[in-house]
This record gives C-alpha cells, sequence and structure tokens, in this order.
C-alpha cells in the first residue's frame, strides 16, 4: 500500500526545475516531488482551516445571536416584572398608608368622645376601648406576600368599618340628644367662636379618606362644640338646691305689688338673708350696681350670647368686668328695690329673648 502511495505520488510530482536570475547570474534550482506534496498538503490544511474556522465562527455569531435576542426578551419581561412589581408594591403602599391615616382618625376621635359618652354604663351600644393596635396593621417586610397582605389589610379594615359604624352611632344618638335639649330649653346656636384656641397645624389627609370617615371627623368637631357649649350654659340655678323655694315662676302672674296681671321674665327663689349666690356658669361681669326695680343688681355675659341677670341682692361681691368662674360666690340675697321680701329675682335671656331658667336648668341637667 505504501508503495503505491509513493509511486502515485511520485508520477503526480515529478521533479521541477527552477530558474532564477540574480545579478545577471542564472542559477537552476530542482524542487522534489516530496516537496511539492508536502507544500500542496500545506496548502490544503491551510484552506481547510480557514473553511473551518469560518463555519465555526459564523455558527458561533448565529449562538451568540440568539443568546442576545433571549437575554433582550428576558431583560424586556424581567422589567415588565418590574414595573407590576413597582406598581403593586406602591398600590400596597398606598392601602397601608389609608389604614394608617384611618387608624389615626379613629384613635383621635375615640380618645376625643366627651365623657357623657365614654361614662355611660347604661348604653346599649358597646363602644371599644380604643381602635385596632397599629400591630396589627401589615408590615412594610410582608408586602412581598400579596395573598398575606391583603387578608391582613382586608381584616383591619373591616375591623375599622365596624369601629366607624359605632362612632357613627353614638355620636348621632348624642348630638340628637343635644340638639333635642337645646331646643327643648329654648335656646338657639351660635356658630361663631371667641374663645382662646390655637396650637400646632396637623393637616388631615382627607385624600386617604373615604366621605365616611370625613363625616366622622366633621360629626365629631359638631359634638365637641355642642358638649362645650353645654358646659358654657347656665345649667344650675344661682342658689344651693336646699336654700330655697320658687316664690314666682317664670311667665304670666299677678303682680305682687300692684295685684294686676304682669309677665314675670324671671323666676324668684326666695331664701333666709344672705344666703350665697353662685354663678351658674363662666362668665364676664357686665353690671354691677343699683338698677331701679332690680335693686341692687348683677348681669353676667355668658357663651352663646346668653346673659344672667340677679336682682333684689343684699350684698354684691363682684365688679364689672370682673371674671367669674361656675359656683364663685357673686353676691348675698337680699330684698332691695321693688321686692316685698328676702328673695332672688333670677332672668335668663339670649340674645335679648327672656328664657325659662328653672327650664333649662333642668333640660341641660337631663342631657349632660
Amino acid at each position: 500500500m505504501f508503495r503505491y502511495i509513493k509511486r502515485l505520488i511520485t508520477s503526480l510530482f515529478q521533479p521541477k526545475q527552477l530558474m532564477l536570475r540574480q545579478n545577471g547570474q542564472v542559477s537552476l534550482m530542482v524542487v522534489p516531488g516530496w516537496l511539492q506534496f508536502i507544500a500542496l498538503a500545506l496548502v490544503c490544511s491551510a484552506l481547510s482551516w480557514l473553511v473551518i474556522s469560518t463555519s465555526a465562527f459564523f455558527k458561533q455569531q448565529d449562538t451568540v445571536n440568539a443568546l442576545q435576542s433571549e437575554l433582550r426578551a428576558k431583560a424586556q419581561s424581567w422589567e415588565q416584572e418590574k414595573q407590576q412589581l413597582s406598581a403593586k408594591l406602591a398600590q400596597q403602599h398606598t392601602q397601608l398608608a389609608t389604614l394608617n391615616e384611618q387608624h389615626t382618625v379613629l384613635s383621635e376621635i375615640v380618645s376625643a368622645l366627651p365623657t357623657s359618652i365614654t361614662e355611660q354604663t347604661d348604653s346599649s351600644t358597646s363602644l371599644p376601648d380604643s381602635t385596632p393596635q397599629a400591630e396589627t396593621q401589615p408590615a412594610i417586610s410582608d408586602l412581598g406576600d400579596s395573598h398575606e397582605f391583603e387578608e391582613q389589610s382586608t381584616e383591619l379594615n373591616d375591623a375599622q368599618a365596624a369601629l366607624l359604624t359605632t362612632l357613627q352611632a353614638v355620636i348621632s344618638a348624642r348630638h340628637n340628644q343635644l340638639m333635642a335639649g337645646f331646643n327643648e330649653a329654648g335656646l338657639t346656636l351660635s356658630t361663631e367662636s371667641n374663645s382662646a384656641q390655637g396650637g400646632p397645624y396637623h393637616q388631615v389627609d382627607a385624600t386617604l379618606l373615604n366621605d365616611s370617615y370625613t363625616q366622622l371627623i366633621d360629626d365629631s368637631v359638631q359634638l365637641n362644640q355642642l358638649e362645650n357649649l353645654l358646659h358654657s350654659t347656665p345649667k344650675m340655678m344661682p342658689v344651693a338646691h336646699d336654700k330655697y323655694y320658687i316664690s314666682s315662676a317664670f311667665g304670666f302672674r299677678k303682680d305682687p305689688i300692684t295685684g294686676r296681671r304682669a309677665y314675670h321674665k324671671g323666676v324668684d327663689m326666695a331664701g333666709w338673708h344672705k344666703t350665697q349666690i353662685i354663678a351658674p356658669a363662666d362668665g364676664v361681669v357686665k353690671k354691677a350696681g343699683k338698677n331701679g326695680g332690680y335693686g341692687k343688681f348683677i348681669e353676667i355675659q355668658h357663651a352663646n350670647g346668653i346673659v344672667t341677670r340677679y336682682g333684689h341682692l343684699h350684698t354684691i361681691k363682684v365688679k364689672k368686668g370682673q371674671t367669674v368662674k361656675q359656683s364663685d360666690v357673686i353676691a348675698l340675697m337680699g330684698s332691695t328695690g321693688r321686692s316685698t321680701s328676702t328673695h332672688l329675682h333670677y332672668e335668663v335671656l339670649q340674645d335679648k329673648k327672656h328664657i325659662n331658667p328653672v327650664k333649662l336648668a333642668r333640660v341641660l341637667k337631663r342631657v349632660q
């Protein structure tokens, strides 16, 4: 076999003579057949390597392109998932902020409820001691578990909704009770307030609250205003209950001096000489001195346009412009002026309209 190949190569690759001329000299070079064969083999090998390398390069390039396309597709998919997760996270943060704001509102309203509600022992509505605790709210670290977050947020929102309904009921009931009392007593309510107010500004983020919560805030504010009005309204008589009796009621009567029909714009409270007379509510003394048929007289300005008057006094213990507190002693009972015997003539007015003091005290005591 080897001889056959050698004979074939020898017949195909005959020795060749190459003539070389250099500097006018001619020389001959003989290229043997085996050298021609090796040269051809090298050239063929180089071409084969070139073809194989080129093919491998293009194949590798196709693979790279395929990988790049796959990478771009995965990058787009990841970006979409990232946007979806970001949107979901933003939604959960908004839900969490809403729950926190609702918790704050409910907590503040519960803490600001008047004692007339919190101290009611015979109420048919059971009011929780506090709002759902903040610890039950979904934590930021739990936001990745969407299902768990939704369960917790739904549970907490339901608990807050239940407390909201309870607060709406008790606040509405108390508001209606107060309004009925004021109306029965013949009082009108003023929306203006001259009381000293102030403090740091803490704005409620109403954008996170639905209409039920904002309405509850407004109802709570209005109720507290009514409670403050009740507290500042003369709802007690100016003489201790065991120190007087009503000797002449409010309304029409036979005048004790002339015996003719007359309208009595206050009540006469008969008692012992020099019985203490107290302020039925906080106020400012507008008049203190003699005043015609009233004899020695005091007039006190209270909140909501209410004025109280005290006549036939023996001794005046306050001065004009003086601020008095509820239960402060302002005078001693006497019989000065147009009087038949020792008593206190007591009047209550609102915006110059007379109100029955006994009815006012009885009604407001019932609703306080």
